[in-house]
């Protein structure tokens, strides 16, 4: 039988790379991604309905390769050394395509495949790391040589690919992950509305400090003074008076769904509380969603965001279709493409293993890294499930899932915010803080430990102890969760207009990305990515000590046990925002 190859060519200067596609399948050349076959037996309930009708519609996001990508780090840890010519600066959008991005020739190689394969609406990035289209279920299983199945679980109907998504080998090297072959991976929002009552304590003396049990919930200003960026109404005269706000600084928030309520509630929080009015953008990344569902998580990011800030130059929406983690890598690559922001939170997470399994993990820390590259700090929950990541929505139920690390927050260039119970006392100045037991912590299975995760802060180990053996610990830092029964650090957030308590690493995550706005803007926007900066503030032991940040010693999340120093609870500890603004480093010391 004959076997007919249709040929397509991508020219580039002087390069042509020609991608042949062969009209017989099993004669074709193909070559492996990181998109395996998504296990069916990690459905729940699950029941084959057959193979996925041809003409089901399918956005596909393809995931390229960058260039140079072991130098990422390097390039990084030469920005923050004295006397190189990186010194001080980040890349703006087109320095960093030039020297990271795929190169012309492989996106028209791409483009031109997906063209020929039957996609339409095929379209390139800003930064040359992603390729989107529409096509069919019939479109995406040729031109990926897979199988896409359709499963009836928990009453709902999902479809995945049962075999490892391929390319041709032409593009072997070019494309790393083939997104959207799936509607199961989805992330989970990280909110818990505790009630309040009488207030109980994970500890007592002499264990810890007998606490003063006054103050369950908070409003903006009373956690800017508990996490010391601003005096209280009795002591104006402490060491944070006249600390910078956040007014400079521009912070962005990954959401979905339709914020229509959402800008309507911070309105009226910042009515409520006093608070300059922020300009808000909603942009939305793909075909915008009339989805209502998670509005009070957006509507926790942004208050909460915002409020401990006092004020922010601009607040940026990045709003995704839904949370597939397709849909949700088009939203992070929008917000690192127009690169306005010089933070971003993600209130949301999965079971690292998922990324990992369909090739997300590559494509978003791909876009990760760009943003630390042009100056710009990711941060995201580290999860409601202790030291378990969230396989199912459980939040607040310690161990609830596998033994496990969630993502995005064990990405190496997100800033992870794990949870705390903090007690402030009477004038809401900071008192102490443990360990919240579901506040997401670990070790990764699948993520290496960057460069600032073995800093030795003048001891011989590194402060992160599974840095030693090359693994990415989890979180960076911790905030007020607020508890999962009892509020304790709640916040007083609007939902619908009404003033409601909402908590979890959902709250401590944009917590510490308006604390992080506020260092900002103290100094000009100049920082950059906060990640190897925060970790020159740690020491290591015997004693390890966490000297600028609040170092939270009691408490445990299941695996894992807060201790003096970095631990998988609380990491370096949480933010004492005036102290770190005035010893944050500009220089790389070890």
């Amino acid at each position: 039988m004959a076997t007919f190859v249709k040929c397509v060519g991508a020219l580039a200067g002087s390069a042509l790379l020609v991608v042949c596609m062969s009209l017989n399948a099993s004669a074709q050349n193909w070559a492996a991604t990181a998109t395996k076959a998504y296990p069916v037996q990690y459905l729940q309930n699950a029941a084959p309905l057959g193979t996925l009708a041809s003409s089901t519609p399918i956005h596909i996001v393809v995931g390229l390769q960058a260039q140079n990508a072991n130098q990422i780090q390097p390039t990084l840890q030469a920005m923050l050394t004295p006397g190189n010519a990186l010194y001080g600066t980040s890349l703006n959008l087109q320095q960093f395509v030039a020297q990271f991005g795929a190169t012309s020739a492989q996106v028209q190689a791409v483009e031109s495949y997906l063209t020929s394969a039957g996609f339409t609406n095929v379209t390139v990035d800003d930064n040359q790391l992603l390729v989107e289209g529409d096509g069919t279920a019939a479109t995406a299983s040729a031109a990926f040589n897979t199988t896409l199945e359709q499963y009836s679980a928990n009453g709902a109907t999902v479809y995945l690919n049962t075999t490892a998504a391929q390319v041709p080998a032409s593009l072997s090297g070019i494309v790393v992950a083939v997104l959207g072959l799936n509607n199961v991976v989805a992330l989970h929002t990280f909110l818990t509305k505790p009630a309040l009552g009488p207030m109980t304590v994970p500890c007592s003396p002499p264990e810890c400090p007998v606490p003063d049990t006054s103050n369950e919930s908070y409003t903006p200003q009373e956690y800017q003074i508990a996490y010391d960026a601003a005096c209280p109404s009795d002591n104006t005269s402490c060491a944070a008076k006249g600390f910078s706000t956040g007014s400079t600084t521009p912070v962005g928030i990954i959401a979905e769904g339709d914020l229509t309520q959402v800008v309507t509630d911070l309105r009226t929080y910042e009515k409520t509380y006093d608070l300059p009015q922020v300009p808000v953008t909603v942009v939305n990344a793909g075909i915008a969603s009339s989805d209502t569902s998670g509005a009070d998580e957006w509507d926790l990011d942004s208050q909460t965001s915002t409020g401990i800030a006092q004020q922010v130059s601009h607040l940026y929406f990045y709003v995704a279709t839904s949370l597939t983690d397709s849909d949700i890598a088009t939203a992070v690559s929008k917000a690192v493409s127009q690169n306005k922001v010089k933070a971003f939170n993600m209130s949301f997470g999965e079971c690292e293993y998922s990324a990992y399994i369909d090739g997300s993990m590559l494509v978003d820390d791909e876009l990760f890294a760009e943003a630390a590259l042009q100056g710009i700090t990711p941060f995201a929950s580290a999860g409601d499930n202790g030291s378990a990541c969230p396989a199912e929505a459980t939040n607040g139920v310690p161990l609830s899932g596998p033994p496990d690390t969630a993502y995005p927050a064990s990405s190496p260039y997100v800033i992870a915010v794990g949870g705390t119970n903090m007690f402030s006392n009477a004038d809401f100045t900071y008192d102490f803080e443990t360990g919240w037991e579901a506040g997401g912590g670990g070790i990764s299975y699948f993520e290496t430990a960057p460069f600032w995760q073995s800093y030795t802060g003048g001891g011989s180990l590194p402060i992160v102890p599974s840095a030693e053996a090359g693994q990415r610990g989890v979180p960076d830092v911790s905030m007020c969760a607020g508890g999962s029964e009892l509020a304790i650090c709640a916040a007083n957030v609007v939902v619908d207009g009404t003033i409601t308590l909402v908590g979890g690493t959902s709250l401590s995550s944009p917590l510490s990305m308006g604390s992080w706005a506020r260092i900002e803007s103290a100094h000009k926007n100049k920082l950059g990515f906060a990640g190897p900066l925060i970790y020159q503030l740690a020491t290591s032991g015997p004693p390890a000590t966490s000297p600028y940040f609040n170092d939270v010693t009691l408490g445990a999340n299941g695996l894992y046990t807060a201790l003096p120093g970095y631990d998988y609870v609380t990491g370096l500890g949480s933010w004492d925002v005036h102290r770190i603004s005035q010893v944050i480093p500009t220089t790389y010391p070890q």
